[in-house]
This record gives structure tokens, C-alpha cells and sequence, in this order.
């Protein structure tokens, strides 16, 4: 008789090896569930009269454990096992009352020896997988695909912010561009946005550091008197200007507390526009020459509330335009000089224009031609970078109606709808140009 035992998770599973190794005539003398699994024990030619001990003896003699051993085994081995966890607890429990006291006293409580008493928990007399090692691994394996998922999902939404924080930058800095704000100014514009901001939040941030970046005062210039006069290129509009603000101030306060000076007698009738403007507002306009100083004249309209100066438009290396400009530097009244500026220019010949005039201490600036400008950009760099006050700006040719006092919301609203107008321009390409070129010149032809 051939007696042997087997060892499977499952019955299922320990069947079949006893079918395939001792065949079909098989006898079943025990089956018991034991840990890990069922264990059967089977023997082949079986025989009726052999006794439970003649088998025991038979699966010593192979070296096996019978059936009662392997449960007296697995009873030991339990027993042993809740003693070294009932000693690892109340060791921790000593670890704990203790480290309160001493923190140093922790990691020489733990003793090597124990340490690995504690550990041998989890392995087996046969060297298998313990239920609580396999356990251990199990949630030590969800607890890093935990960690795992919520690193890639918090990668993921910074990825995400990061992607959306390019976008809003390069956006708002084509924007920028489109509106030609210049180099400098934007850098410091770009610097306002906050890194958690989309589109719309960054544009409203923007805008409020464009409009609280240029300055402007409270008050009305013509509103608060005294002697004004206005410097400037030529063709930059200062008499014009002067005419309209002389305007809305006849309009407002009749003309008896108004008067007008030039100081323009280098270029022949230079002063017949603005007496032109003299007669129709019923305002006297006086000339400073060789004969009339511009200290003699102020000293004569004293008594007038509004005095409206206008000077000649020379290039800064004329002679005569140093000698202009000491006249109201060196004059015993109080002149709020104002430098006009043209929205058509670039913004390096307007922050050359500041430099040049602000040798007699500029006091604001007045922004002309808001009409004509294809973009709005340059005039917002140059307040920004200069800090003067801006006064009034002008968008037309009537008089009084084209001068408006400026509101920088309104200027950076106007440099918008330029730039939205000129967005929807139609681009003609190089082959259309080139059609069009030679239809023209055949025409001519």
C-alpha cells in the first residue's frame, strides 16, 4: 500500500493531483482544512486491515508529517506567533508611554533581536507567505497606486494651469503688441498679471495698471487760470489747440477775463491764424518782439483770469528755439507749460520731444490728432514712461467741440476699438497686389 499526502488552496485543485499522480483507484483516508489551503491524505491498493498508526509510521518513514503532527505543528506555530505579537504590543505600548519623557529613548527601545522576532510573524515554517505579510503587501500596494494616482492627478492640473498661464500670457502680450505699447512699458505691464489668472482677469488687471499708471489732473485746465502756454513741434496743432480752449472758455466765462499771446515773430505771418481766432472770439491777441518782452506783455494782462501763450515750433538746434525757450524759463510769472503731442508720431520722437522741452519744466501735456492715429499704443507708453499729466487730448478740426479733457479709460477705450477696427481689415495678398499693380500700370499705359 502507497500512502500519501497532498497539499492544495482548493479542493478542487488537491483532487486533481491526487488523480494524476496515484490514478484513478485512489482511496481518500483523510481530508482537513488547515492554513493556506485543504490537505488530503490518499493511498493507492488500499488495505482494510492496515491501521491509522501503520500509516503515520509509512509517512515518517518518507520523511512527511501525518495528518496530526502537521495540526499539532500548525497549533505550535500559531500559539508561538500570538505570543510575539502580544510582546511586540505591549512593547510599542512601552515605546509610546515613554517617548514623551525621552524621544532618544525610541530607537533604543527596539532591540535588534526583537526587531526580528517581530518581523518573523509574517513567514511561515515552510517559508510561504504568511496571510498578514500578504495582506501588508496588498495594501502596502494600493497605498503606493494612491499615491501614485493623486501625484499624477496634482501633475496633471499644474501641467494644466501652466498650459493655461502660457496661453493667457501670450495672449495678453500679442495684445500688447498689436496695440504698440512699447518694449519697456509692456514689461512692466506683463509683470501686474498673478499667476492664477485667466484671460478676462489678466486684460482687467492690465487695464487698471494702464489707467493708474498715467497721470491726470482733477481739474479743468482753462478752469484753473493763471498763464498756460503750450511748446511743441511744429505741426503738432499748439495754435489750434490754444484756439479751442480759448473757445470753451469764452463759451463758459465771456471773453473780458481772456487774452492771447504768441511768441512766434521768426516766421513771416506766423501769428495770423491765432488773431484769426482773436477776432471771432472778441480776445486780444498780443505778440511778443523785439519791442514787446513776454514778461512786459504778462505784465500788462495781469489782471486777466486765463492767459493762453503760443510759441513757435522749431527744431531744437535753431538758435532761436533756445532763445523761445528762455523766455518762459527765465520769466518772473508763473508759467504752467504744457508740451503738445501728436497721437501720429513714434514713440521715440515723442519721448525726444519730452527731453528737448523739459529744460523749462514741463507741468502736463496735451495729446492732439486722436483722430488721425491708426493706434493709440504710442501715446499710452509715452504718459506711462513720462509721468506727465495729461490734460485734454483733440480729435478733430471744429471748434470748440474736438478738445475733451482726458479720462484715461476713455484713451485705453479708444485704443481698443483701433485695434479691434483694424483686425477686421481686409489683407490683400502678394498675388492680388501684384494683379492690381499691373492692371493699374496698363491703365496708365
Amino acid at each position: 500500500m502507497e500512502v500519501k499526502r497532498f497539499f492544495s488552496s482548493s479542493m478542487q485543485d488537491v483532487l486533481k493531483m491526487v488523480r494524476e499522480e496515484l490514478g484513478p483507484d485512489a482511496v481518500i483516508l483523510s481530508n482537513s482544512k488547515v492554513e493556506g489551503g485543504i490537505e488530503i491524505v490518499a493511498a493507492l491498493d488500499y488495505d482494510e486491515d492496515v491501521s491509522p498508526n501503520k500509516i503515520e509510521e509509512q509517512l515518517l518513514e518518507r520523511g512527511e508529517p501525518s495528518p496530526s503532527q502537521l495540526a499539532r505543528m500548525h497549533a505550535e506555530k500559531h500559539i508561538k506567533l500570538q505570543k510575539e505579537l502580544d510582546s511586540a504590543r505591549r512593547k510599542i505600548e512601552e515605546v509610546r508611554s515613554k517617548k514623551n519623557e525621552s524621544p532618544a529613548l525610541v530607537s533604543q527601545e527596539i532591540e535588534p533581536k526583537e526587531t526580528k522576532s517581530f518581523a518573523q510573524k509574517n513567514v511561515t515554517q515552510e517559508g510561504g507567505e504568511s496571510p498578514w505579510n500578504e495582506l501588508s503587501d496588498m495594501r502596502a500596494e494600493i497605498l503606493e497606486l494612491k499615491n501614485l494616482m493623486s501625484n499624477q492627478a496634482v501633475a496633471q492640473q499644474e501641467q494644466a494651469k501652466q498650459r493655461e498661464k502660457s496661453v493667457t500670457i501670450a495672449k495678453i502680450e500679442r495684445k500688447l503688441e498689436s496695440l504698440c505699447i512699447a518694449g519697456e512699458v509692456k514689461k512692466r505691464l506683463m509683470a501686474m498679471i498673478d499667476a492664477d489668472t485667466n484671460y478676462d482677469q489678466a486684460w482687467a488687471r492690465i487695464s487698471q495698471g494702464i489707467t493708474a499708471l498715467i497721470a491726470a489732473p482733477q481739474e479743468d485746465l482753462i478752469e484753473q487760470g493763471g498763464v498756460v502756454a503750450l511748446v511743441g513741434p511744429t505741426g503738432s496743432g499748439k495754435t489750434m489747440t490754444i484756439g479751442k480752449m480759448a473757445a470753451q472758455y469764452v463759451i463758459r466765462h465771456g471773453s473780458d477775463d481772456i487774452a492771447l499771446v504768441t511768441t512766434d515773430r521768426y516766421r513771416i505771418a506766423a501769428h495770423e491764424q491765432l488773431k484769426v481766432f482773436g477776432r471771432i472770439l472778441n480776445v486780444p491777441v498780443h505778440v511778443v518782439d523785439e519791442r514787446h518782452s513776454l514778461d512786459d506783455i504778462l505784465d500788462k494782462l495781469s489782471h486777466k483770469k486765463l492767459v493762453l501763450v503760443d510759441t513757435a515750433g522749431l527744431m531744437h538746434t535753431d538758435s532761436c528755439w533756445s532763445e523761445q525757450l528762455q523766455e518762459l524759463k527765465l520769466s518772473g510769472h508763473d508759467i504752467k507749460t504744457h508740451l503738445v503731442v501728436s497721437s501720429v508720431g513714434q514713440y521715440q520722437v515723442m519721448c525726444s520731444n519730452y527731453h528737448h522741452y523739459n529744460m523749462v519744466g514741463l507741468s502736463g501735456v496735451i495729446i492732439t490728432k486722436v483722430d488721425e492715429a491708426v493706434s493709440l499704443g504710442e501715446v499710452l507708453s509715452f504718459l506711462i514712461d513720462t509721468r506727465l499729466k495729461a490734460c485734454y487730448f483733440t480729435d478733430g478740426q471744429r471748434v470748440p467741440e474736438d478738445i475733451h479733457v482726458f479720462r484715461q479709460k476713455e484713451m485705453l477705450s479708444r485704443a481698443e476699438s483701433l485695434l479691434n477696427s483694424s483686425e477686421r481689415w481686409v489683407t490683400i495678398s502678394g498675388q492680388d497686389q501684384e494683379a492690381g499693380l499691373n492692371q493699374f500700370f496698363s491703365h496708365s499705359a
